[in-house]
């Protein structure tokens, strides 16, 4: 409540009790009280007289996580008047502290300025700002006033990378440009393919002088098993069924640092990769190769949160439309009950999948109960999560349960291995 309204009830009751008490100290104390507010109002400045300039600035525009980033406004009195501010800027979801408050205090001369500042760390994020709260008073802090100064910034913390050591991907279709993954045909390459027949401009550095020799009056070249490039999908699953958050980290941030990771990687290795978060408004990022699209893709990930919507129940809305047919596309996603229909249809659509499914159970761990009841609904909910994962392995998809304390590099590279179909824990 107002301190002023309640100073102006307290005044009333005293006028109230000298009535019925007929004593007059009680007239003395509601005088006393009257000069106290008359002062405040006397020395509050009008809003006509305030005149504040905020600007704010932070150190970059992107930034990795955990990064200490420093928040810095900087006020300053324009206006005529002495002016008491309580400054605050809310605190925004993801946001941890580290230094300094999000609410201080100053006192401003006309001219004088002061600087607001605070530092905060995060996992991942993107955080804007467009003003802050400034609380103007008296210097009693009888009379307050409120207003929201302009102060725009904006900052992406994008999540954690793990460096995964690049492996031998066998892709079922490849792109026809020069890359790491073999392709299954004569080309320039590494690996030997075979030998043909000489054509006129082969190089001569790859004639098989020793068959050559073997049948006069022909030539014959060697072959090497050409390199291409492989076109890979991430679809990264963002409904807030599959989620749980336990103190300041949650199951998704897991799966999103490992999206990154994955991107990081795909993209190291000269691939073209493209990304899609399912929620209730879909984002994507199209194919593309390089720096420029795993900034596009840290870019989509720092802002995403998980939702929860009706609409979200299934996998099975999930538009497959903009990967390229028989591509590889690796799903991150906890699993829903039915959602292994989804990936009966991916199979039916050609596309070389791979399934990695943060365990929720095992991060749910430490928050379950010990009593009977609770372990008996724990073994059911295992036992409903291991059937769901046999009907995605019996279509030929390798999944990786995966608990999210162990590395998930060694995982992925078992499971994408050539030749290799199998499921991993």
């Amino acid at each position: 409540m107002n301190k002023a309204l309640i100073l102006l009830f307290i005044i009333f009751s005293l006028l109230l009790a000298a009535l019925l008490t007929h004593n007059a100290d009680f007239i003395w104390l509601a005088l006393l009280c009257c000069a106290y507010l008359g002062m405040g109002f006397l020395q509050s400045p009008s809003t006509r007289e305030i005149k504040l300039n905020a600007t704010r600035s932070v150190e970059k525009d992107t930034t990795n996580a955990l990064t200490t980033i420093e928040v810095s406004v900087e006020i300053t009195n324009q206006g005529a008047a002495l002016v008491q501010l309580v400054l605050s800027d809310p605190r925004q979801f993801g946001m941890s502290i580290k230094d300094g408050q999000t609410t201080q205090t100053a006192l401003l001369q006309a001219g004088e300025n002061a600087v607001f500042k605070y530092t905060f760390q995060s996992e991942r994020g993107s955080f804007e700002w467009k003003t802050i709260r400034a609380k103007i008073s008296d210097p009693f802090g009888l009379i307050e006033t409120e207003l929201e100064l302009p102060a725009e910034a904006k900052i992406q913390v994008h999540p954690e990378l793990n460096k995964f050591r690049p492996f031998s991907l066998r892709s079922q279709r490849t792109l026809h440009s020069a890359g790491s993954i073999p392709a299954r045909r004569g080309g320039s390459g590494t690996d030997f393919w075979g030998v043909r027949e000489y054509h006129p401009g082969d190089p001569l550095r790859r004639l098989d002088w020793r068959l050559t020799a073997r049948h006069p009056h022909k030539f014959f070249t060697k072959e090497f098993e050409q390199e291409e490039i492989a076109d890979i999908g991430l679809i990264l699953d963002a409904r807030q069924k599959t989620n749980l958050q336990i103190g300041e980290v949650s199951l998704f941030e897991h799966a999103a640092r490992a999206t990154a990771s994955l991107a990081e990687m795909f993209l190291r290795q000269g691939n073209r990769v493209s990304l899609l978060v399912y929620q209730r408004q879909y984002a994507s990022v199209f194919p593309g190769y390089g720096k420029l699209q795993l900034n596009r893709i840290l870019h989509t990930l720092a802002r995403i949160m998980p939702e929860s919507d009706s609409s979200l129940n299934s996998l099975n809305f999930l538009p497959t439309r903009m990967f390229a047919s028989h591509s590889l596309i690796v799903i991150i996603s906890p699993l829903m009950s039915g959602d292994w229909q989804f990936f009966r249809r991916l199979r039916a659509y050609g596309y070389q999948v791979l399934l990695i499914s943060p365990d929720l159970l095992a991060y749910a761990r430490p928050l379950l109960s010990t009593d009977l009841d609770s372990q008996l609904a724990t073994r059911l909910t295992r036992l409903e999560r291991q059937i769901e994962i046999n009907q995605i392995t019996q279509l030929w998809i390798p999944v990786i349960d995966w608990q999210v304390n162990q590395p998930l590099a060694p995982l992925v590279r078992n499971a994408l291995r050539p030749t290799r179909i199998r499921r991993e824990r």
